[in-house]
This record gives structure tokens, sequence and C-alpha cells, in this order.
């Protein structure tokens, strides 16, 4: 009897690892296999830290117990180790040797409209934010929820960021204009002049956009995209729902229509950055010159709209990011979501994360090796 209750108990390990496994290979999947055809793809794909540290937990368990049965989760980690490497990067160093030659530094960083709304202290964050994009003094800087007031001695930004960082070339659209003062967009700044520049509209959506514009960096022509693609636009009642759930979950046909919300709305931003990011790319296939890639993407490193991005271009932070990388510090769980990519021909390093106060966002730079 003991005996038969020690196989069923290890038949049950078994298969929740044999379970785990299928979670895990579903968000390998979830990188390759659009939204649209598989709804459900993306939410193991946003899971995919939690599948891998249970995963590697039945490693840990079967090695000390049959070390055989360790390679049904093992073979499964190191198929998807690719994946692994996209979400953290184990050493605080580049793999290979420092690159060399003419470089710029790039920012990425979603604002957060500079602290606007911040009634009591915007104007001190606003500052404070200016004064550390100063420090950092990058070449090229992209800015997603751009914030620029048109009014007299209103919260000014756009000459002064310019002022402060000591970048005169400045690319700005907006999406809404409020009282004909209120711009709301995205913007690259930069060092170099901007010969060129344009927009890329999004069927169907008026509040991401992606802007695109020609850096002439000392006789090297760069072309230099920044987007915002779909959020998920949880409103304030999501929120609070997931605040309550974190901190105690609740039950109940009230909390489960709003369970239900969230997942659609979720489930609805999923297709809508697949579809982004596909018309973003095709434009890229457009370009005559060499490209680098800034964005809030809303979708982490296992995601479909990460690997079509990655399949084209070089992510900065696997060539010299540390851990895992998190950008987003807002109410929602923590993941890496903006990015610095590049052409495969360039070479990147100092990949860093800055630390943050006004935004929700990290902002994120690289040095971008662009030429001998």
């Amino acid at each position: 009897m003991l005996r038969r209750i020690r196989l069923l108990g290890k038949s049950a390990i078994v298969a929740a690892n044999i379970i785990a496994v299928i979670c895990l290979l579903m968000a390998y999947a979830a990188t390759h296999i659009h939204p649209e055809k598989a709804p459900f793809l993306p939410f193991f794909g946003i899971s995919f830290g939690v599948l891998l540290i249970v995963n590697l937990g039945f490693i840990a368990f079967w090695l000390a117990v049959k070390k055989r049965l360790a390679l049904i989760s093992g073979l499964t980690v190191l198929l998807g180790i690719n994946h692994v490497f996209d979400y953290f990067r184990p050493f605080p160093f580049r793999l290979s040797a420092a690159p060399e030659g003419k470089n710029i530094l790039v920012l990425s960083h979603n604002v957060r409209l500079f602290g606007w709304y911040n009634w009591r202290t915007n104007i001190e964050d606003r500052d404070r934010m200016f004064a550390r994009l100063e420090r950092i003094d990058a070449d090229v800087m992209c800015f997603q929820e751009f914030f620029h007031n048109s009014g007299p001695d209103i919260f000014e930004t756009r000459e002064t960021i310019k002022r402060t960082t000591g970048a005169d070339y400045l690319y700005d659209e907006y999406t809404s204009v409020i009282d004909e003062q209120q711009h709301y967009g995205i913007a690259i700044l930069s060092k170099f002049p901007i010969v060129n520049s344009g927009r890329i509209d999004f069927a169907g959506e008026r509040s991401n956009v992606c802007i695109y514009a020609d850096v002439n960096a000392d006789g090297d022509t760069l072309r230099v995209y920044n987007a915002h693609v779909a959020s998920i636009r949880f409103s304030d009642n999501n929120y609070r729902f997931i605040e309550e759930v974190m901190n105690r979950p609740r039950e109940g046909e009230a909390e489960l229509r709003e369970g239900l919300n969230i997942i659609s709305r979720l489930s609805l931003a999923y297709k809508n950055r697949a579809r982004q990011t596909a018309e973003i790319l095709e434009h890229m296939s457009t370009s005559p010159y060499p490209i680098i890639f800034c964005g809030d993407m809303n979708d982490t490193p296992v995601s479909y709209s990460y690997g079509l991005l990655s399949r084209s271009l070089t992510d900065s932070f696997r060539k010299s990011g540390f851990g895992i990388g998190n950008t987003y510090i807002g109410k929602f769980p923590s993941f890496r979501i903006d990015y610095i990519f590049h052409d495969n021909d360039f070479d990147s390093a100092e990949y860093t994360p800055h630390p943050e106060e006004t935004s929700d966002h990290h902002a994120v730079s690289a040095r971008i090796f662009i030429g001998a």
C-alpha cells in the first residue's frame, strides 16, 4: 500500500511537471503565432518568468530525487534558451569584445507627460527629469507620451528640453490636442541634424503612432524610429481590481465580470500590437538607411511583437544588458516593455536602465556603434 501511494505521488508530480512543460512551450509559441490565430497564447508569454522558475524548480527536484526525470524540464528550457536570454541576462558585461569606432548614445523614455498631471509638483518633476537627461547626455533621444503646452508660460517643455540637453533638432507629432494648447504625442530629439522625417499612422488607431527621423551623424545617415504601440487602456476600475486581487483575492459575480473585462482588454491589445508592429516593419523595409528603433512596445520579450522585431533587428539589451531589465514600474506587474533595437550591421554596448521618480517607466540608453 505504501509503495502504491508513493507511485501515485510520483505520478502526480510527473503529471504536474508535464503540464508545466506544456505551458512553457505555449509561451515559446506565443512569439511565433499571431494573437489573432491563438488569442490565448500571449497569456502564456506574459507568464514566461513564472513558468521558467517553475520548470527550474522541477529540474532541481528531480536532480535530488531521480536525475533522469530532470530531462523533462531540462530539455524544454534548453529548447527555448534564446527566449531566456531575451528575458534575462546573467552577466553584467558583454560576452564579446567591446566594439570600437564611431558611436552615438541613444535613449528611449516614456516620460509620462513629464508629470503634467502631478499638479502640486509637476514643475519640480519636469525640471528633475530634464536635469537627469542633461546628465545622461544622449545624442539621440526618443520620447513617448511627450507633452507640450503652447500656452504662454505654462509648463513649457519643447524649447526647454532642447536647451537643457544641448540637442538643437526636434521632430514631434501629436495624436491629441486639447484647448489648442495641450499637445500629447511623441518626439525625437537629436544633437545631429534631422534631414528628413515622417509619421506612420496605424490603421484604425488615433492614440498610438510611430514616427521616424533621418539623422545625419557626422556623415552617416541613420533612420531612427520611435514608436508607442497599443496600450491596454485599463480603466480606474481595472487598476483597483488588480490591486485588490494582489492584496486580497476576491470572489463573486462582479469580480468575475471585472476579471473577464481585463482579459478582453489584454487580448485586444495583443492583437493590436501585433498588427501595428507589422506595419512598422513594413515601413522599415523601405528605408534607404540603417535603422535604430526605440519604443514603448507595451509587450514583454516573450511576445509575438517582440519576436517580429528581434527577427529583423538586434536588441541592445541582449548585447550588454544585465538581469531582467524591467522598465515598467507602474501599477501593473513590472516587465521589460521599453526597447532599443538597432540594425544587425551595428553593434552596441553600455545598455543602461536609469532611475526614475516622475514617470512609470525607466529610461533606457545604449551606445550604438555605427561605423569604423
